[in-house]
């Protein structure tokens, strides 16, 4: 389902970015004290000023993790009174996004690692399309705001509309030139999502519901006219994001040139491919490593009875959970490490359909592993376009389950090519 190297998958540790569906911070205490009147009033007044501004925009996003820190840098211009603008990034993999709401449109470079339909040099993203499975077909894309969100930079504006309990004032600081003041304040995520165009806001849910928190804290630097200069969020993962304990997410977005012309247009419509044609044209994963694999593993190790049966419940409840078409339900029968982003994945992408399954058998695969067997029917539609599952023809498939704490869980790092290995495996 994706090509070669995901930046998603160098930043966020393979959970995937935009992943970043798959952020979490810690909670606002109880009792915060009631918003400073006039801290409040001038962030709503730089909200509503800079809303109705043009500028180029600089944002980096770094991951610390380990002792070590990888990042990125994105720059474009953006008219936020429009909600629409450009943003490209040159390394390490260069790519261009055009916002034309409700859709976003992606070019990406050859060694993005994506394979394009013949004559499509463009990626068109629609409303409500959820980061990971966009993040799997174009193998990495941009986190949005706090991780979630469309990628839109207006939205972190709309966001200074949500605070919640007190606003500090931190200091002054020259940002680019202007003398700012500094505040730091909490934002309110289901006021946030309240306040986004209704076409982001399927998405926008998707992230904040794999929160452990209800706010996020956001510094922002605000000149004397009631301009926003610098946001920056930095979010602790958690542990259910596949990244090293301890690991943090921080974007900081910069604001300058206000009143920069501003002019965007949508690529040619016969270069502009869809995600489903994207997810339909490439390759089986399973022939590149990219997901799933050629042949399960070899039998190695003992499996008690009881284990085996198991292992082949977890099959069981994977596929019908998946029938049921609830996200959250299927997300608990694969690995924890896997769990954001495959719930983020199914929340507004394919529609999968399961009319029969049947388990075939149940083999050791190493110290708590076992590898099952299993025929199934199952068909998958994105955007109206029929998409495959798992490979075609007959046969048995597999699927790899793991023994963690006592619960047999489905393991998407090594199956036969089912569809949303490649992005959360």
């Amino acid at each position: 389902m994706r090509g070669g190297g995901s930046l998603a998958a160098l930043v966020l540790g393979g959970a995937g970015v935009l992943a970043a569906a798959g952020c979490g911070t810690q909670a606002a205490t109880a009792g915060h004290p009631t918003p400073s009147p006039a801290a409040t009033a001038v962030l709503a007044a730089a909200s509503t000023h800079t809303a109705a501004q043009t500028a180029r925009i600089a944002a980096t996003t770094s991951m610390q993790m380990q002792g070590m820190t990888v990042s990125f840098t994105e720059a474009g211009a953006f008219d936020f009174a429009h909600s629409r603008g450009t943003l490209s990034m040159s390394s390490p993999m260069a790519f261009t996004e055009v916002f034309l709401p409700p859709k976003t449109y992606i070019k990406m470079s050859a060694d993005g690692g994506m394979s394009l339909p013949k004559g499509k040099s463009w990626i068109a993203l629609g409303p409500g399309m959820p980061g990971d499975l966009a993040a799997s077909g174009l193998g990495g894309a941009l986190p949005g705001p706090f991780g979630g969100g469309s990628g839109n930079p207006a939205d972190l504006l709309t966001s200074l509309t949500a605070i919640s309990g007190s606003v500090k004032k931190q200091g002054t600081a020259t940002i680019g030139g202007a003398l700012t003041t500094h505040y730091r304040v909490n934002i309110d995520l289901a006021k946030a999502a309240a306040k986004l165009p209704a076409w982001e806001q399927a998405s926008f849910k998707e992230f904040t519901q794999s929160l452990g928190a209800s706010t996020i804290p956001v510094d922002v630097w605000v000149d004397s006219h009631d301009l926003v200069h610098r946001m920056r969020e930095a979010i602790p993962m958690p542990g259910d994001s596949g990244t090293p304990k301890g690991t943090v997410l921080t974007q900081t977005t910069d604001f300058y040139d206000f009143g920069v012309p501003v002019r965007v247009t949508a690529p040619p419509a016969a270069q502009v491919a869809s995600l489903s044609q994207l997810v339909t044209d490439q390759p089986p994963t399973g022939a590149d490593g990219a997901g799933g694999a050629a042949t399960p593993p070899k039998e190695s190790g003992t499996l008690s009875p009881a284990d085996a049966a198991a292992a082949e419940q977890a099959v069981r409840a994977f596929w019908a959970a998946l029938a049921g078409g609830n996200p959250d339900t299927a997300a608990q029968t694969v690995l924890p490490a896997q769990r954001s982003c495959f719930r983020s994945m199914l929340g507004a992408g394919p529609k999968i359909t399961v009319t029969s399954l049947g388990i075939a058998s149940a083999k050791p695969a190493g110290n708590l592993k076992a590898t099952v067997r299993f025929t199934v029917q199952a068909h998958a539609t994105l955007d109206g376009t029929p998409i495959p599952v798992l490979p075609q023809g007959p046969g048995q498939q597999w699927l790899v389950t793991t023994e963690q704490a006592g619960h047999w869980y489905v393991d998407l790092a090594s199956n036969s090519d089912f569809m949303l290995s490649g992005a959360c495996g």
